[in-house]
Order: C-alpha cells, then structure tokens, then sequence
C-alpha cells in the first residue's frame, strides 16, 4: 500500500468508527490496493448494489472510449448484459430482455471475429 493511501486510511477509519459510536451509521471500508481505490458502503448497501456501482463505472469508460477502439463492442455489450442482469437479478427477464440480450451476445460475437481477422 502506498504511503499517501496508507495516511487517508489512517484518518477514514477513525471517522467512520466515530460516526457509527454516535450516530448508529453503520458502513464498510473498502479498499482496492492495486487500483488505490477506497470505498465507504453504506448498510443498505449489498452486493448487487455494489456490482451494479461497479458497472457504472464500466459504461462510463465504454461511453468516453472512442467507438473506433477496437475493444469498445466487447465493452459496451458485455455491460449492458451484466447491467440487466443485474437488474433483473431478484425477477424474471422479459421476452424482449432475453432477445435484446441475445442481439448484444451477437455483437458481441461480430466484434470478437473482427478481432481473430486481424490476428
């Protein structure tokens, strides 16, 4: 862990303990050492909700990355698959879901031959 990421930890966790003493607000502390990512969950926080963050994250890079970039189909696709997923996760996808899906494994699919051709 590097020494800078080492002193905001240092100083995040006292302050969450703090607030979850007096304030009964209880959260997570996250931390993505390679990344030099911190997190701060709150509790109604679970693990779709978190993935569902995650991908957000995702499609904002796929949106900012040229549609040229040969890896932006896979990208984009691939998280608007997980993104229904996900939000789908506790009910069951619609027929259109299940076809719209199915079209974007076939992009999917277009994008990954483009890429063998080059090979």
């Amino acid at each position: 862990m590097s020494s800078s990421m080492e002193k905001v930890l240092d100083r995040v966790k006292p302050l969450l303990e703090e607030i979850g003493n007096k304030e009964s607000i209880h959260t997570k502390l996250g931390f993505d050492e390679e990344a030099g990512i911190i997190r701060i969950y709150g509790e109604g926080s679970d693990s779709i909700k978190r993935a569902h963050s995650g991908l957000s994250e995702v499609l904002e890079l796929a949106y900012t990355t040229a549609e040229h970039h040969p890896y932006w189909s896979l990208l984009y696709h691939a998280n608007e698959i997980a993104r229904t997923t996900l939000e789908k996760w506790e009910s069951d996808l619609t027929s259109d879901q299940v076809s719209e899906m199915s079209w974007r494994c076939d992009e999917i699919k277009m994008a990954l031959d483009r890429l063998g051709n080059k090979h």
